[in-house]
């Protein structure tokens, strides 16, 4: 028995669709969470050093990607569901 290694266009081609909504709700949950992070922190404690416009962007992206998190986990937990596996 070897060991195959896989290039990355060879192990997209093997995953089910659901598969690949596990690993894009994975993603993109890490992504809005990094985001939604470093929103909060321009909008409050750090707000006394960047302009009112800025604050205004940073609560409107911290609304928007929280959101955008709340997506990324149903699309994880649609994923996980089809594969037969436990939803937490």
């Amino acid at each position: 028995m070897t060991l195959r290694a896989y290039t990355h266009s060879s192990y997209t081609q093997q995953l089910s669709p659901f598969s690949k909504c596990i690993r894009n709700g994975n993603w993109l949950m890490l992504l809005s969470l990094m985001v939604m992070v470093t929103s909060i922190i321009i909008s409050y404690p750090l707000a006394y050093q960047f302009t009112i416009p800025v604050q205004i962007a940073a609560h409107i992206s911290t609304i928007i990607f929280a959101g955008l998190l709340k997506v990324a986990y149903v699309l994880r937990c649609v994923g996980l569901n089809e594969l037969g596996q436990e939803v937490i």
